[in-house]
């Protein structure tokens, strides 16, 4: 019996410890949960153009990027411009491979990367150049391996590395720039001809419906 009151006193003291934290507004947070108040810009990033010879470079930074946006309060990553507050362009314009030191055979034993960059934001609604930034560059550095494909997976996340570098650089300046800019506010579409209010918004009555439409003389 003793064993029992125990027990329910236990299941009490529980459910009352997991009232006080949840009343106390303890809450798991999520990386992409915005600002309290403050307002969710939408944003369009296409796949960046690769002026260089590297191949599938513009799909990595793009991804880079995208992520970093991603992971960031404040911001969704949309696909349609007419719904999106700003429109964020880039171009890749260098790409090198810079030997840093060699071994006892004068082979190249260490590699260092190096990306350049050119941004354009846009705002989406006029495509107004909002801000733009050239010359936005990242370095990594890997080691070179006597297996070729060891060293293509090395040199593959040196780039990953330069590319993130870039995409923090990029982030930095947009939200400096959402943050001091009063950015307009996507265009509603049109509505259709004929309808009530065509021209304007006609606000209704909640007591006696909606308008009627005015007749002609």
């Amino acid at each position: 019996m003793r064993l029992n009151v125990l027990g329910r006193r236990t299941l009490l003291i529980a459910v009352g410890l997991l009232l006080l934290i949840n009343g106390c507004g303890y809450l798991p947070a999520t990386p992409s949960a915005s600002r309290a108040g403050a307002p969710v810009q939408r944003i369009v990033i296409p796949v960046f153009l690769n002026d260089t010879f590297e191949p599938a470079l513009e799909g990595k930074l793009t991804r880079m990027v995208k992520q970093e946006f991603l992971t960031r309060p404040g911001y969704r990553i949309i696909q349609d411009p007419a719904q999106a507050h700003l429109i964020l362009e880039g171009k890749i314009t260098a790409f090198s491979l810079t030997p840093l030191s060699f071994n006892q055979s004068f082979q190249v034993a260490e590699y260092r990367v190096s990306i350049t960059t050119d941004v354009n934001v846009l705002q989406a609604q006029d495509r107004k150049l909002l801000w733009q930034q050239g010359g936005i560059q990242a370095t990594a550095e890997f080691l070179v391996s006597p297996d070729p494909g060891v060293s293509r997976s090395a040199q593959d996340l040196a780039i990953d590395e330069a590319a993130k570098r870039i995409a923090e650089e990029i982030w930095t300046g947009v939200s400096r720039l959402t943050s001091s800019e009063s950015l307009a506010k996507p265009e509603r579409p049109p509505r259709a001809e004929g309808g009530v209010g065509a021209s304007e918004d006609v606000p209704m009555d909640p007591l006696q419906g909606p308008p009627h439409k005015r007749e002609g003389p």
